[in-house]
Order: structure tokens, then sequence, then C-alpha cells
């Protein structure tokens, strides 16, 4: 089975993949050049620096982590390309990171996984991740840089719930300083680490953040260093300003997004018309125009509100399927109902319901039906990325066919929720 999930990879690796792919190979060959000022230097306010590289151009606005693995992708493509032209060997380095995190994944499941939870039960988890079309489709067809944060942030729990509290806390600096979707699972690995059975539990939570400090000051030392601290939050914080109600996610903002465009259009056009639009992003502060409220407001409120459900019962004490079912469903809670959820944020979710799943047999439809919801989301937007776009058009469905997928994942998501509250209530073992 890993040979033939390994095949299936090595063949995706030269695809070209989406847009960010190009924007990965940018970061790149700036970060390979200099490191410490790729996002900028010095400036009050502070300066952002624009990456020139062929015929493209632009900013860094990712974490400092995921720039340090592009800069190491870069330096190792240098020694074989020292023009750096833009080939399929340099697609197939950028895509070699997540690769990379996926199988040390499998890896750790097989050999250490069964000292964690259990010898079949690992086993089951390994295959499940590796085999599943969703990881290697967005990973190694598509390139995004999701692996890369959601491995180690698995692990994090992995290691809070095994009572590895230093582990924990540098694991999960990692993964939020690679992508920040994951920093919703620090308040649940705390839950853990406080939870009425652990052992030491304010001394556990301690030693948890002091590694989590060390760790990300470690990340960060190069720009430390180079005095471009200022214009590393400054990139990263761009993140934040996106004004989207939804980045093609298939979610309530979509929905919104959905609705809004009906209604505004159907005066002009006629709802025939209307109900067979295709969707695109509609801008939050549009929205905010027309005179609704916050959008974004809205949908960080009942983030938080499902987070603090989900700390609440971790918090009281779960099983260990419960504790990694509940922060998985934190992240699938966040990217049905925050703003600017892209198409591909649901995936942290998937490594932890398949740890769960591999426990609880009961979990594991809704792990198979959220990988095939998160799949298709991004298939009918991208396809197998630049060259290849999707055989599927929208409009075969006559309302949107995202639109669909979108309502058809709220009743997952519903689905998921009352097997979660269920799995939450497990006697721990």
């Amino acid at each position: 089975m890993f040979a033939a999930g390994l095949i299936v990879r090595a063949a995706e690796l030269p695809l070209r993949g989406t847009i960010d792919v190009q924007n990965f190979k940018l970061w790149s060959y700036g970060a390979s050049e200099d490191l410490g000022g790729v996002y900028g230097s010095g400036g009050t306010p502070p300066a952002r620096h624009v990456i020139r590289w062929l015929d493209i151009s632009g900013p860094v606005d990712y974490p400092p982590l995921a720039i340090e693995q592009l800069a190491l992708a870069g330096s190792a493509y240098r020694l074989i390309d020292a023009s750096y032209s833009d080939g399929l060997w340099l697609t197939v380095f950028v895509k070699l990171i997540g690769l990379a995190f996926e199988i040390a994944f499998v890896v750790f499941l097989i050999r250490w996984g069964p000292g964690f939870i259990g010898g079949a039960p690992a086993r089951w988890a390994a295959a499940a991740f590796w085999l599943n079309p969703a990881i290697w489709y967005s990973g190694s067809g598509l390139g995004y840089f999701d692996a890369q944060a959601a491995i180690p942030a698995s692990l994090a729990l992995l290691a809070a719930l095994m009572s590895y509290p230093v582990a924990a806390g540098a694991l999960i600096a990692v993964a939020v300083c690679t992508k920040p979707q994951t920093v919703f699972l620090i308040p649940v690995i705390a839950a853990v680490l406080v939870g009425p059975a652990a052992p030491r539990r304010w001394l556990a939570l301690a030693w948890a953040a002091l590694s989590g400090v060390a760790a990300t000051l470690a990340i960060v030392l190069p720009f430390l260093l180079r005095g471009t601290t200022a214009n590393m939050l400054n990139g990263v914080s761009r993140l934040l300003l996106q004004d989207m109600v939804s980045a093609q996610g298939a979610n309530l903002g979509w929905i919104v997004t959905w609705v809004l465009r009906v209604i505004y259009a159907a005066p002009d056009i006629g709802w025939h018309d209307a109900l067979r639009l295709k969707i695109r992003i509609l801008a939050a502060s549009r929205v905010m125009e027309l005179g609704y409220p916050n959008p974004k407001l809205i949908g960080s409120a009942l983030v938080f509100m499902a987070l603090a459900w989900a700390v609440w019962r971790t918090s009281r004490g779960v099983s260990r399927a419960g504790a990694l079912a509940l922060a998985g469903w934190a992240i699938y809670a966040y990217s049905m109902f925050g703003a600017q959820v892209h198409e591909n944020h649901v995936y942290p979710a998937i490594p932890l319901f398949a740890l769960a799943a591999a426990e609880l047999p009961r979990l594991r439809p809704a792990y198979w039906v959220l990988s095939a919801v998160f799949t298709l989301n991004i298939y009918l937007f991208y396809g197998y990325g630049e060259f290849w776009p999707t055989l599927i058009d929208r409009s075969w469905t006559v309302i949107d066919m995202s639109v669909l997928l979108a309502l058809a994942n709220v009743a997952v998501f519903v689905w998921t929720t009352r097997l979660v509250r269920e799995a939450a209530a497990a006697p721990r073992v």
C-alpha cells in the first residue's frame, strides 16, 4: 500500500499545480538568496520587499517556517540549476517538502504509533491517511502547503495526550509558524494538558508554553538577527486583511455569497438567469456597503463559540479518540463558519479525524465523506492545476454546483457534529 501511494505521488509531482506553486517558487528563489531580508528590511511603517524572478514578482505573506522550508528547497535546487529556471525539477523540489511530511507521519504511525494508540489503530490511520485521495491530490498534485502544518499539529495533540508537554508545545509552534489556521488547536491542546486526569497539569501547561515560545524564537531567529522581525510580522499580518466572505470554501460564507449575488442580480437579469450564475468571491467590504453586518465579525463569533465548546468538553475529560475528534471538529467548524476561508483550509482536520476514526470505527464514514467534500471543493475550481482544468462545469446542476456542495457540507457538518458529541461522551480508555 505504501508503494502504491508513493507511485501515485511520484506521478503527480511534475504537475504544475495551482497558482500557489508559482508563488512558492518565487518565494523559494528570494528566500534561498536572502532569507533574512525576504520580507523586507527597515522602514516606518515596515517596508515590504517585492521579490522579482523571471516574469513574476510579489511580496511574501506566509509565516516564517514555511519560508525557511522553501529556502531549503531553493538552496537544494540551486545545486542543480544555478540559473534558477522555471522547470520541472523546481516544481518537484517545492512539492517534495509536503511529501516529506506525509512520509514522516506514516513512518511515525507505523514505527511508534502502536505505543501511542495501539497496533491495529495505528496501521489503519497510516493506511487511511496515505491512501486518501484528498491527501495526495492536494499535496503532490496541486502543491498546497498544508501537510507541513497539519502533521506537526496532529503530533502535537498526540504528544499532549501522551503527557509530553514539551513536545506538544514545540510541535504546535512549528505548525502555527507554518500555516496560521492551526492556531485553533492551541486551546484544545491546553485543555488536554490541564484535563482532570492529566498529571501535574498546570506544570505541564507551563512547560508546553515555554517550549512553544522557545521553538518560535528559534524559528524567527534569522529575522531577529537581521533586524527584520517587524517586516516579517507586517508581511504575515496581511493574511488577516483579505477582503472576502468566503475564498471558494464550501461553507456558510459561500452560501451567503450566492444568496446576495442572486438577490442583487435578479432585478437586472431576472430570477431565471440569476439562479444560474456561476458564483465568484464576494468582498466583505461590499457586504457592509450594502448595509449588512460585518461578515468577518459574525464568522469569528461563530468560530469562537464552536471552539469554546470543544475546549470546554475536552477540559471535562474525554477519551483519546474523543479529544482527537474534538480537535478535528474545531478545525472543521472554523472552515465552515469563518470568513475568508479558502477551499483547502479544512485539511488539518483530516489527519486528526483519521487518528480518531482509527480507534472509533463509527467515525470512519465521516472521515471519508469529509475527505470527499474537501477533494470535490478543490476540483470544482482548480481541476488538476495549470494546464489540467476541471472537467466538471459547475452549471451542470443549474444552481452552481459549488453552492450545492456547500449546502451538502452543512449537512455533513451537522452529522459529524453528532458523531463527535457521541465520541466525546464515550468513557476514557
